[in-house]
């Protein structure tokens, strides 16, 4: 929003002129009406807690009266004292000088069963008052002060009549033998009129009062606007134990009332609604000892009304003084602006592209200097104008001869191109660099929120390099642009132009995306084997380079990203595997079955069987291991359970005194295993001298064994089959044997197995 200097002038000499009184308003009168507001509360604070006093010194004068009473010798009688004794007339005078003297409504004593022994007129002679607080607390040994409480007989109002339920209460202390045990009690009834001129003797402004209240919420004094209450109709008779203090508008509690009967002190400044639906302030205190609150109210309007009165006079005196600090502010600022205001349109038309405007003005202050300083640089940009034109047509020329696009843009997301050279317009589709000019650069990226990151980008760094996205031509075909562009910024910060170099990449990309797909699908395929594949650096302290997802597992992690990084020696239980691993491929380049012992993430021990190849560059130095590796712990576990279980049945079958061989299953097979019997019966020494000979020279008839053959071919087996056989040394023996074929899967003869004994003595 444009705002003219004298405008500008007229309103600042305002503003100052009338700040000091501003920041009087603003600053130093809340200051003074909080110091106000203070000392009220606090002067408030003082009639709550003078009350307060004045009330516990008011209970305990009359416990002191009533302990008086108890403790006149004349009283230890009044136990048991019944009319008919001669001290029963005296004991009631006595009671009745009592009343009279302090004022009381009535005077009674009970014996410790609670029954009404004696008593002033008026009161129930022979009465219970075996359940009222004020009798059993006097019994257990305490002088009491009772709550108001509607009265249990007829007693004179404010109007000289006779009332049932007035409100009335008891001060009662324990009457006491000359053993100190209590045996009945005191009790007077006091007026609770002489309370009510207690609380009412201070008056506290036009609208402050102060008044008790019980712990039900219950008015027990007199208000000072009894008269008003009436007419709203919120009384019928009296305030005390009529008037529940409740706020008119939500029904429960004041917040005056609700804090004192939950027993705590303090007060409310801010100000709450009173029982008649007025907002006053409050102080407020609880006297355990009787179990009432006492409550200092006062309108908050006349309460503050010194502090509100402050806030007018000084609004007042800011109207006053603020009109003729108005009218010598406009002649003032009126005169200075004017010189001002003939030089800025000057610098108007000067911007407008004509730099032969001069300034005249005629001063010898500074507006004059500044004329003519306006004027020597009117005259010096003029020519350094000239000269920048000059010097731009020239870099025009050399941007439009390179072949990379060359581009400025304003700088933000919609800013349009305002420069850009020949190659560039040709690389966006466009004939001329003027068909690109005016055009906003967001529209060449297929995806917009490219020139939002990259704006943001120069926003927080200046320069991006590099940056790939794809764009598109006027025609609409879409390419891959690499640019690096820079955010230009003027002498205050402020970003006034982008400019960049760009350049079409899309063959690149194209090769680019081929191999990165062509990855892609290599890795998927690693990832879909079970085995694992990885690739490592080739030195003994190299670190994994890459893993597939069941490498990664077989070694206990859960994904190739976490095992990358870790070293591949770790992996050894004993690292020197990983050394002589090296030293095999630094010798072969290829080491194939190699198997060790390792461990896994969390310490657990396998067996691993791999594959590795040392990768050398063109000049033969190590770049790194790749390698395929499997756990084989299962069929580790497998062979030595095999080993150990063939050794316990070699055992077994040499211990036999039969012969028991294997042999391959042709005619001119081989034996390939015999046990220990069968060797010595053939006349060997051991089975190992006897694998690799053929079966057939153990018989005298060569025939024999291509009829065995032929026989198992048939039917599988030939049992009790008896032939003729030569030992080694030749020595011949008859030979009686038990044969079967083994065949695989595919009904393939594997081996011939059989047992045979020697029967030549049979």
């Amino acid at each position: 929003m444009y705002i003219s200097i004298k405008n500008r002038l007229i309103f600042l000499l305002i503003v100052f002129t009338l700040l000091p009184f501003v920041l009087l308003r603003v600053v130093a009168y809340p200051r003074i009406q909080s110091d106000l507001q203070d000392v009220l509360i606090r002067n408030l604070d003082g009639v709550g807690h003078k009350q307060a006093e004045l009330v516990t010194s008011w209970a305990q004068e009359r416990m002191k009266n009533a302990r008086v009473v108890a403790n006149n010798p004349l009283m230890i009688k009044c136990a048991k004292i019944t009319k008919n004794d001669k001290d029963y007339q005296d004991v009631v005078q006595y009671l009745e000088v009592v009343k009279s003297e302090y004022g009381y409504k009535g005077v009674l004593v009970s014996n410790d069963k609670g029954v009404v022994t004696v008593a002033t007129a008026g009161e129930d002679v022979g009465s219970d008052v075996s359940q009222m607080d004020y009798f059993n607390q006097a019994l257990q040994g305490n002088s009491f002060v009772s709550n108001v409480i509607p009265s249990e007989i007829p007693l004179t109002n404010e109007l000289g009549e006779k009332e049932l339920g007035m409100p009335t209460l008891f001060v009662s202390t324990p009457l006491k033998d000359r053993e100190g045990v209590v045996i009945g009690v005191v009790a007077i009834r006091v007026d609770e009129k002489t309370l009510n001129d207690l609380m009412l003797s201070l008056h506290l402004g036009k609208t402050g009062e102060t008044y008790l209240v019980n712990k039900d919420g219950y008015m027990i004094t007199e208000s000072r606007f009894a008269a008003h209450l009436k007419e709203m109709g919120l009384v019928k008779k009296r305030c005390a134990l009529e008037l529940k203090l409740v706020n008119p508008e939500t029904g429960e509690f004041t917040t005056g009332v609700k804090q004192c009967i939950a027993g705590n002190n303090g007060f409310d400044a801010k100000g709450y609604k009173d029982y008649s639906g007025l907002t006053v302030l409050g102080v407020w205190r609880w006297l355990p000892e009787l179990n009432w609150g006492v409550v200092a109210e006062i309108d908050r309007d006349e309460g503050y009304g010194a502090a509100y009165n402050l806030k007018y006079i000084v609004s007042s005196i800011l109207l006053v003084i603020a009109f003729p600090i108005v009218i010598v502010a406009y002649f003032i600022g009126r005169k200075t602006s004017t010189p001002i205001l003939k030089l800025k349109e000057v610098t108007e038309k000067m911007a407008s592209g004509d730099l032969t405007q001069r300034v005249d003005i005629k001063r010898d202050d500074e507006i004059g200097i500044l004329a003519n300083s306006f004027n020597t640089m009117a005259k010096s940009l003029d020519e350094k104008t000239k000269e920048v034109t000059e010097s731009e047509k020239r870099y025009r020329g050399l941007f439009s001869s390179i072949k990379e696009g060359v581009y400025q843009s304003d700088p933000g997301v919609d800013g349009v191109f305002t420069f850009i050279n020949k190659a560039g317009a040709e690389i966006l589709g466009y004939s001329t660099p003027e068909e690109v000019i005016g055009t906003k650069v967001k529209d060449i990226y297929v995806d917009p929120e490219d020139r939002r990151r990259l704006c943001e980008k120069l926003e927080k760094d200046g320069i991006w390099r590099d940056f790939v996205s794809l764009c598109k031509r006027k025609n609409g075909d879409s390419f891959y642009a690499e640019r690096t562009s820079n955010m230009l910024r003027n002498e205050k910060g402020i970003p006034v132009a982008i400019y960049g170099v760009l350049r079409d990449i899309s063959e690149r990309k194209k090769a680019e995306q081929e191999i990165t797909e062509s990855e892609k699908r290599y890795r998927l395929l690693f990832d879909s084997l079970r085995e694992g594949v990885y690739q490592s650096e080739s030195g003994p302290e190299g670190a994994f380079t890459w893993i597939n997802q069941a490498g990664a597992e077989i070694l206990g992690f859960s994904s190739p990203g976490e095992v990358v990084g870790t070293k591949v020696k770790d992996v050894y239980v004993n690292p020197d595997d990983r050394i002589k691993l090296l030293e095999k491929l630094g010798k072969e380049g290829v080491w194939k079955g190699f198997v060790s012992f390792c461990k896994r993430k969390n310490g657990e021990r396998f067996y691993m069987e791999r594959t590795s190849n040392l990768v050398v560059d063109e000049k033969g130095k190590a770049v790194r291991v790749d390698g395929i590796f499997r756990d084989i712990t299962e069929r580790k576990k497998f062979e030595e359970e095999l080993q150990e279980s063939e050794k316990h049945h070699r055992q077994l079958l040499n211990s036999l005194k039969e012969g028991i061989y294997q042999s391959e299953p042709t005619e001119e097979g081989m034996f390939t295993w015999i046990n220990q019997a069968g060797a010595e019966m053939l006349g060997y020494s051991s089975p190992e001298e006897v694998i690799g000979t053929r079966v057939k020279e153990v018989y005298v008839n060569p025939d024999d064994r291509k009829e065995l053959v032929e026989k198992l071919e048939k039917e599988g087996v030939w049992r009790d089959f008896t032939s003729y056989c030569k030992r080694k040394n030749g020595e011949r023996f008859i030979s009686e044997r038990t044969c079967n074929l083994v065949r695989d899967e595919n009904g393939k003869p594997v081996r011939i197995e059989g047992v045979f004994r020697d029967i030549t003595e049979r």
